[in-house]
């Protein structure tokens, strides 16, 4: 588990994307289906990104991951490292397997943050 310092472990979400934010009767917003891993809450932060990216200009991707990163009160560092790492390893796996679509996004992503 990578962990930033001496940070205590929080649990953190590993699937969450806007399909699984929802409003419930009562108006609150609320995440079904996570999937609960501890570390750092900075590790999900591009998440949310990779699943609109298609839906951003290049321009606009920076802004967004630092609208989250600050709205979420993380470590914008910390979240900018994560997102690098995972968009990595995922586009390496993807290519792995033969993705055609995902490894492209993975590109525009890294260029964007980078």
């Amino acid at each position: 588990m990578i962990l930033a310092g001496d940070r205590v472990p929080v649990a953190v979400n590993a699937d969450v994307h806007f399909d699984q934010v929802l409003r419930d009767g009562g108006g609150r917003w609320c995440v079904v289906d996570p999937v609960l891993r501890r570390g750092d809450a900075e590790r999900t932060a591009v998440n949310v990104l990779w699943h609109r990216v298609d839906e951003m200009s290049d321009q606009e991707i920076p802004r967004w991951f630092d609208v989250l990163v600050e709205t979420a009160g993380l470590d914008e560092g910390l979240a900018r490292a994560w997102a690098v790492w995972r968009i990595t390893d995922y586009r390496l796996w993807g290519l792995e397997h033969g993705l055609t679509q995902d490894p492209p996004r993975c590109a525009r992503l890294l260029d964007a943050l980078g």
